[in-house]
């Protein structure tokens, strides 16, 4: 009987590409017929809704628009401040070599900085500058022998072959639809001028085939009011949001782990009349796009060497790309600060809202240590007395430190980090002042990235006889820095069981330099 392998197939995540890019988006906008001149811009901030992507060979196209809203000072008006929405088109590619359709991707965008320049009291030009975070991934499928099955005593070493590689994935929208009524003593809307809205308190569980998020929708609104001494209103409402996604391959036991994200994609605002009249709800509905990947580490054992007493075993082996996840770790970030606003800025009257966007800066690998340095960018919307300026915008730096204990970290190792916003609580201290504390949650995976050799076929053949007649019949061995009972055996054409039983030795994995070892000849 010949010598036949068992195999298994394995399938690998491998990177095909990653590529960052950044670019501008760049438009004009007019003032609609129905609004009045701009006087000034007071605010200016915009979203990005990537609306298609598409992958051919080696490039990944994109769609979509950057929404901007305007908050202006309006020339020759009944009320100062007005509003307008428009939107800039993007449409183009990211250029990367070797990918092709049917691969899985990823895009992670970011509108880095908005600017403008007035044109006329009708027009004004929009910059948008974009970074773009692209990842191309495919799934790659090798054989590996992990057993044989002959009559000849084929002596086998095994080893733990650890990898990982997505089982599931899953993009789908969950949509919250509530009524929000204006609070008690504030006026009745007029017309909307602002809404922001975040996230926080995000959790995600998962069940069997099933991934479960909840959280919080924290909605802000800048609103003209119909009478009253304030000519501009606020006012915040927060409401609980949960709902379940389907996704194969997710679950809750060991080895299994889910990556989600959640985005405000889309929402829709708009103001309804109460049971007296009077135009006090805002009827909301606010769209949100999960994206959910579901990996698994698996654990195989596979022949690592192979060899046969009497017998010339030939051994193929191939390198593959190869992925573990090391580990991987939740971490937190507090950041609690007292800002001071600079004295030429109009003093603080109410605080509107507070947006925070994290970013690492630099990531630094030690063993089983990670020392991570960002910045958090605060940008504060506030209300002032100011008539000129009703409206103001402070940007800060806050930058934060994190030393992470990280078993299985080394200089060696790939690090993929995602920091996200989980919560932002805010407070006016002064007219000059505010305090903002911030929780940050970090995801950290460490991964071992590297090509590795694995055995793809082996085949068997006999020896030259001449060669086992000139082996000498008994040899008496020292071992040397290095040997393993396994090579000895190899080497000399015995077993690894013929050395233990004639030599006494009581634990295989302990020889040392120096000890002789009796080795028979066997035929």
């Amino acid at each position: 009987m010949s010598l036949e392998l068992i195999k298994e197939t394995v399938e690998f995540d491998q990177i095909i590409g990653k590529e960052s890019v950044q670019i501008i988006v760049e438009g004009d906008i007019i003032v609609p017929d129905i609004k009045p001149d701009i006087l000034k811009v007071l605010q200016i901030d915009g979203k990005i809704d990537m609306g298609q992507l598409d992958i051919w060979a080696d490039r990944l196209n994109y769609k979509g628009q950057v929404k901007v809203n305007i908050l202006y000072a309006a020339e020759g008006s009944e009320r100062s401040i007005h509003t307008m929405s428009a939107s800039l088109s993007m449409d183009d590619f990211i250029n990367m070599d070797g990918i092709k359709k049917d691969m899985s991707y990823q895009l992670d965008y970011f509108l880095e900085h908005l600017d403008y320049s007035l044109i006329n009291s009708r027009k004004l030009n929009v910059r948008a500058l974009i970074t773009l975070n692209a990842k191309v991934v495919d799934k790659k499928q090798n054989a590996v022998v992990v057993g044989t099955d002959s009559r000849a005593p084929i002596q086998v070493q095994t080893r733990d072959f650890n990898y990982y590689k997505t089982v599931g994935s899953k993009q789908d929208k969950i949509i919250i639809k509530d009524e929000l009524t204006v609070p008690a003593g504030k006026a009745n809307i007029q017309e909307i001028l602002k809404n922001d809205i975040s996230l926080s308190n995000k959790e995600v569980r998962t069940g069997d085939d099933t991934i479960t998020v909840k959280g919080y929708l924290n909605i802000r609104t800048l609103y003209a009011s119909s009478m009253g001494e304030k000519e501009i209103e606020y006012m915040e409402h927060s409401i609980p949001y949960n709902g379940s996604i389907d996704c194969p391959g997710a679950g809750s036991e060991e080895g299994i782990y889910c990556y989600v994200d959640i985005k405000v994609s889309n929402y829709h605002v708009q103001v309804k009349p109460d049971l007296d009249g009077e135009e006090r709800i805002l009827d909301i509905e606010v769209e949100l796009q999960v994206n959910v990947r579901v990996i698994s580490v698996e654990n195989l054992k596979i022949i690592d060497d192979a060899y046969c007493p009497g017998k010339e075993i030939l051994i193929r082996k191939e390198k593959i790309p190869y992925q573990r996840l090391v580990n991987k770790l939740k971490e937190v970030i507090t950041l609690n600060e007292v800002i001071n606003i600079d004295s030429d800025l109009p003093d603080i009257n109410y605080i509107y809202n507070v947006e925070v966007r994290p970013k690492i800066e630099e990531i630094q690998l030690f063993e089983d240590k990670i020392a991570l340095e960002g910045m958090a960018e605060v940008k504060m919307i506030y209300m002032s007395e100011d008539e000129e300026k009703p409206v103001c915008v402070y940007e800060s730096m806050l930058p934060f430190k994190k030393n992470i204990v990280a078993e299985g970290a080394s200089l060696e190792k790939k690090l993929e980090v995602k920091v996200d916003v989980d919560d932002i609580i805010y407070s006016r201290e002064s007219q000059k002042d505010f305090q903002v504390n911030i929780i940050l949650n970090l995801d950290v995976d460490i991964i071992d990235e590297q090509k590795v050799e694995i055995i793809v076929d082996m085949t068997e053949k006999d020896l030259d006889p001449d060669v086992l007649l000139n082996m000498p019949s008994l040899i008496i061995y020292m071992v040397q820095c290095g040997d393993t009972l396994w090579k000895i055996a190899k080497k000399y054409n015995t077993t690894v069981e013929e050395l233990v039983a004639i030599n006494d030795i009581e634990n295989p994995d302990k020889i040392y330099p120096g000890q002789k070892l009796l080795i028979i000849k066997k035929i």
